[in-house]
């Protein structure tokens, strides 16, 4: 065989089996038409579209080649068949029932599309939740289209805070995208030839959120509640708040009022609204995100007259009546101390000074609803005699017992138990010499405190104490003790910080006594002879008080 018909055969199977893969890709299209009269069948005529040639600088346009046209017949005004996409002319006529046929019409251009791109992920009305805070990876994916080259890919939040436009050769892409958004994501498809998807494929997804945080709310300072208060955890945007009233008649919460999407921190306590225990539950809500949990905080509001002024008044009074229910104390006293001792059996007496410091603790309890109450306190004191740190300590168990004195004032009363040691040094004449013990005593004690309010926060309080010493509980010579009495007199100055914290300072004068009685000596032959031991002490009181 000659070879230039091998060439030839070569270039037509090369170009034949080109226009064969061209067409490998043909979608389904289909035509209707309003029907003729008396038509019995129609002719359809599909071409390529075929531009009107352009002029040049050479010369008048040439006319462009004609392209091959596609007929079909049909026996009903519709045609139904698979088209490569592309661009084309139709035009049709019909036949009567002898076949013969109609003018043709005019030539109608039209368009055939690649196929609509069918999402895979994520689908309409899809809700993802997103771990994190900020950002979440979502995996956007869809079928592939035939004929297809790249894929063009477009999403926007809701708010058009966020955008994104890609051209995609595979099917998928992964993003990370904000949180807590509306978002809409089309996706079309495009060949080689530059045809289109015949329309943009449009779905809407939601990324939700985690929960937000709880807020917290502020338990009113006293009675008057004209507002109540909360804070906002981050990205929060609403409330919802549920009022309820205690009914004291069964003991059981009752709704009061419901607030929902409540867009400030804050709710005022209308004046009309009767006193009592209640309680506001609270749940804070995000945007597309997790709400809260369901917070609460119980308050009481006073009844009757709630005006500014009665405010005051209760305001001021708040400085000194500090705490309901339970309560701790803890104070530090800066101690300056006299001690004198004298021993009858040995003929020897001490006097010297030391600086030394106390530590105070204690609980207690004290009623809104009851005068009466109770308080413990434990004391650790300890100074430097002779160059060695001697440390004693207290404790007392006391009953309290508070009277309202007018608008600004209190008395409270203390009776009870307490326990003291006593460090004693004991001189020998004889030896020059001295030694350092204790003494250990058991008795009463009775207190009175005199509070008076100055302001809302300032406060003013003057104390009186005695101390007796009843029984031994323990001397240095295992002798009885002789009954003394101790004292301490002083006043403090209190600042109120919140409903929960009172700071104090202040003075007190203090003296403790305690004697014993000695064995039988030269010096004592009737022996017996007390041996005794008074220490003054000055304290500069700092003082705490909080309730639980």
């Amino acid at each position: 065989m000659p070879l230039k018909i091998l060439i030839f055969i070569f270039i037509m199977a090369t170009v034949l089996g080109s226009q064969s893969q061209a067409a490998s890709y043909r979608r389904l299209v289909n035509f209707e038409w309003d029907p003729i009269e008396g038509a019995t069948s129609y002719d359809v005529e599909l071409a390529p579209f075929k531009e009107a040639p352009a002029a040049t600088d050479e010369g008048p346009a040439q006319p462009k080649p004609e392209l091959k046209k596609f007929a079909f017949k049909s026996d009903k005004p519709s045609w139904n068949g698979k088209i490569t996409p592309g661009k084309y002319m139709m035009r049709l006529r019909s036949r009567d029932y002898r076949g013969v046929p109609g003018d043709w019409s005019p030539q109608s251009e039209f368009d055939v599309g690649l196929d609509i791109v069918a999402a895979k992920s994520p689908l309409q009305d899809t809700k993802i939740s997103a771990p994190g805070d900020l950002e979440h990876e979502v995996n956007f994916s869809w079928q592939p289209v035939g004929d297809a080259k790249t894929y063009n890919f477009e999403l926007a939040s809701e708010d058009g805070s966020f955008t994104k436009t890609e051209s995609v050769t595979g099917t998928s892409l992964d993003l990370k995208i904000p949180v807590a958004a509306n978002y809409t994501w089309k996706i079309s498809a495009t060949s080689k030839d530059n045809i289109r998807s015949e329309s943009i494929t449009e779905n809407q997804f939601s990324v939700l959120g985690p929960i937000v945080g709880d807020p917290q709310i502020t338990k009113p300072e006293s009675q008057f509640v004209r507002e109540i208060f909360w804070s906002k955890p981050e990205h929060v945007s609403t409330y919802d708040v549920y009022l309820l009233k205690l009914n004291t008649k069964n003991r059981k919460w009752e709704k009061f009022q419901t607030y929902e999407k409540i867009t400030n921190e804050s709710l005022p306590f209308e004046a009309t609204w009767p006193g009592g225990k209640y309680q506001m539950a609270l749940r804070a809500k995000g945007k597309l995100r997790g709400n809260s949990k369901l917070v609460k905080q119980s308050f009481d509001v006073a009844d009757g007259d709630r005006s500014p002024a009665s405010e005051y008044t209760a305001l001021v009074r708040a400085s000194i009546d500090r705490v309901s229910g339970w309560f701790g104390i803890a104070s530090y006293l800066v101690t300056q101390a006299k001690f004198e001792g004298t021993d009858p059996s040995t003929g020897g007496s001490v006097t010297y000074q030391a600086i030394g410091g106390t530590g105070r603790f204690g609980a207690g309890w004290i009623s809104s609803k009851s005068f009466w109450g109770f308080l413990s306190i434990v004391d650790l004191s300890g100074f430097i005699i002779n160059g060695k740190n001697q440390t004693f300590a207290s404790l007392e168990l006391n009953s309290v017992y508070r009277n309202y004195i007018g608008n600004r004032s209190e008395l409270r009363l203390q009776a009870g138990l307490v326990y003291k040691e006593i460090p004693q040094s004991i001189a020998d004449d004889l030896l020059s010499s001295t030694r350092e013990t204790k003494i250990s005593t058991l008795g009463p004690h009775l207190g009175a405190e005199y509070w008076y309010s100055l302001t809302p926060k300032l406060g003013i309080q003057f104390n009186t104490h005695l101390y007796f010493s009843s029984l031994k509980v323990n001397t240095p010579n295992g002798q009885s003790i002789n009954p003394t009495q101790s004292n301490q007199i002083g006043f403090l100055g209190s600042y109120r910080f919140n409903q929960k914290f009172t700071g104090l300072v202040g003075y007190a004068r203090r003296e403790d006594k305690a004697s014993y009685k000695g064995d039988v000596t030269a010096f004592s032959a009737q022996g017996g002879e007390p041996i005794s031991t008074v220490i003054v002490g000055h304290y500069l009181n700092f003082f705490a008080e909080w309730s639980f």
